[in-house]
């Protein structure tokens, strides 16, 4: 078995831009001279997932996952070896000479090769169909009639499958694809002994076909919308579970949007194919759409990877509500703040655009109302009076909807608004709260789960947290929560990245100094806070909320946190300086071992004076 050239591999690795690589898929933001976001090969809340440069190399610090941008690519997109070079090398252009693979590696390669040349050949085939051939006359008929011209269709490479089995037959036949392939490919059926069928059959017959992408833009599946309205049949058919395509781990458009999604920070959620490709050709890119199927928990942490924010664009009738109920349901408990933006009865994204144009659909989303609000306004609108029975058994309902936020700070913020929304108490609410939380862990009004965490065992271990931190990095933190400017300087310029490491009783600040979230929106402040652990959340929440002890001056901003960071580097300075001390105690150095650990001593010694004489209080500051 020969192997690629390793100076093949160096000169790939080298032409990667690991960053941009990388920002493909995880939202990414700089600290120091790295970048760090939300690990893409396992769940977690607080952002774990280095990404160095001037290395060019990642690392997730939580699970251990890391190395080049070659890893990177097999292990995100289950690529072998070769296969991940091959992509990079055609992304930088580089020519590769033909390798030899051992037998398996070669086999499932072209396998899997082969089901993607079906994939996007067949597209193709769809395409030019629908764009010249007579046989697709009323699916052109019926994209006037929705407004999507050529060039959306050729953006798109919509497309149209022909009614007939024999236009597929003559088409495989031309383009040497074996029937086996395009029935594991989910596009021909294989027909039972029971159905009077002979063979294989077309999947997708007599509907306009989307091609359905990956990440990297290759088609992995496709949707036929029926074009016939006395059809008896599903009006969308998506393509089944193959091994390139699951339908619960795939968003319409995404391979398009994410970057969009990333810079907006917010995504914006149709329901439909074609909803969702006009809101995009209007100027609104950071969109997506579902598959068909409910909003799965890998579409949350797909898009909780990119963004803090969801706005749910669905269909104003009863069914868009329970959709977007089913959505906020499982956005919610991962830190996304969800919205909904409210059409006007009777429209989706598409017809309000043809019907009012960008400016209304614009009105929409900047209307958007976090989901609460949108859930009461609705119980509000179909309630028969506005008396307090009518505003309890309302609240009753809300509550099962603030009992999913699992931030101890979004569900105190949420009782606050909706008991004034609603005119009760914020106690009455909180008791509803904690019944519907109640009902929902154990399925039903019973006793209180023993090993469920209480409040009270929260704020103790929130206390015990507080009490092991660093005093001077607590101190940082409040003026991070106070002061945004303190929260940037930490995040992009002051580089802490060694210090947070090294000092024991950093780790609330670190999980500062690694979020992401903007800290002038509260909001924003409350879905970072959501996804943390809840003794985490709460000890943030102490610290946001803590008063200065009486007689001591306000820490003055941007130049008290340099003197405080400046201390936490004393102390780091103060340990690395034991130790190589240490080090010059051990026996049998030789001499330029022992020369070594002095030129050590005298630059650490050098850079703690700097740090003393930075940390010296001026008038009026404060000393931590």
């Amino acid at each position: 078995m020969s192997r690629i050239p390793e100076e093949t591999i160096q000169q790939v690795i080298a032409a990667t831009d690991i960053v941009a690589l990388v920002g493909r898929s995880v939202k990414l933001r700089k600290a120091g001279t790295n970048f760090i976001g939300l690990c893409p090969f396992h769940n977690e809340k607080s952002p774990s997932f280095n990404v160095s440069p001037s290395r060019n190399t990642y690392h997730c610090f939580g699970c251990g996952a890391g190395g080049t941008a070659i890893r990177f690519v097999m292990e995100h997109d289950g690529l072998s070896f070769v296969e991940a070079v091959k992509r990079l090398a055609d992304a930088a252009g580089i020519r590769m000479e033909e390798e030899v693979w051992d037998a398996n590696a070669e086999a499932e390669a072209k396998h899997r090769s082969l089901l993607l040349r079906a994939h996007r050949e067949i597209a193709e085939w769809f395409h030019q169909l629908l764009m010249k051939h007579k046989i697709a006359a009323p699916a052109r008929d019926y994209l006037k009639s929705r407004g999507i011209t050529s060039q959306v269709a050729k953006n798109w490479q919509m497309g149209y499958a022909p009614p007939s089995g024999a236009f597929f037959r003559e088409w495989a036949s031309q383009a040497r694809i074996p029937e086996s392939v395009l029935v594991e490919a989910g596009l021909f059926i294989q027909s039972d002994e029971d159905s009077g069928r002979r063979g294989a059959y077309p999947r997708f017959r007599d509907r306009l076909m989307f091609p359905i992408r990956n990440d990297h833009g290759d088609v992995i599946a496709f949707s036929g919308r029926v074009l016939d309205p006395e059809a008896k049949t599903a009006k969308y058919l998506n393509s089944p579970e193959t091994p390139l395509f699951s339908k619960s781990k795939v968003l319409f458009g995404f391979d398009r949007s994410k970057r969009a999604i990333s810079k907006a920070g917010e995504a914006i959620v149709c329901e439909g194919q074609i909803d969702m490709i006009m809101v995009y050709e209007a100027g609104f890119q950071n969109v997506v759409a579902g598959q068909g199927t409910a909003f799965t928990e890998v579409h949350a942490k797909l898009l909780k990877r990119v963004c803090n924010e969801v706005v749910l664009c669905y269909d104003s009738d009863n069914a868009g509500y329970k959709a977007a109920e089913r959505a906020f349901q499982i956005l919610s408990p991962i830190g996304l703040t969800v919205k909904v933006a409210a059409l006007p009865q009777g429209e989706d994204p598409d017809s309000l655009l043809r019907k009012q144009g960008t400016e209304a659909l614009q009105a929409v989303l900047g209307g958007a109302t976090d989901f609460l609000e949108y859930q009461i306004r609705r119980l509000r609108a179909s309630a028969k009076s506005d008396s307090m029975v009518e505003r309890v058994r309302m609240a009753e309902q809300v509550a099962s909807a603030i009992s999913i936020f699992s931030g101890v700070a979004q569900r105190v913020t949420a009782v606050n608004k909706v008991a004034k929304l609603l005119e009760i108490s914020e106690e009455q609410l909180t008791g509803m709260v904690n019944q519907a939380a109640k009902e929902a862990k154990n399925g039903h009004s019973g006793p209180k789960d023993a090993a469920a965490p209480s409040q009270a065992n929260v704020v103790d271990e929130a206390k015990k947290l507080l009490a092991s931190q660093h005093k001077t990095a607590v101190l940082l933190c409040q003026m991070a929560l106070a002061d945004a400017e303190v929260m940037y300087w930490l995040r992009e310029e002051a580089d802490c990245g060694e210090l947070l490491s090294e000092v024991p009783g950093t780790e609330l600040l670190a999980l500062l100094v690694r979020s992401r979230h903007d800290p002038v929106e509260e909001t924003s402040k409350l879905a970072f806070m959501a996804g943390l652990e809840r003794h985490q959340e709460a000890a943030l929440a102490q610290l946001q909320s803590r008063s200065r002890r009486p007689g001591t001056p306000e820490p003055a901003g941007l130049a008290d946190a340099k003197r405080a960071l400046d201390t936490l580097e004393i102390a780091r300075l103060q340990s690395r300086l034991q130790s190589v001390n240490a080090k010059l105690r051990a026996p049998n150095l030789s001499q330029t071992e022992i020369e070594h650990l002095w030129e050590q001593i005298r630059e650490l010694t050098a850079r703690h004076k700097d740090c003393l004489d930075r940390t010296k209080p001026t008038p009026n500051s404060f000393s931590p």
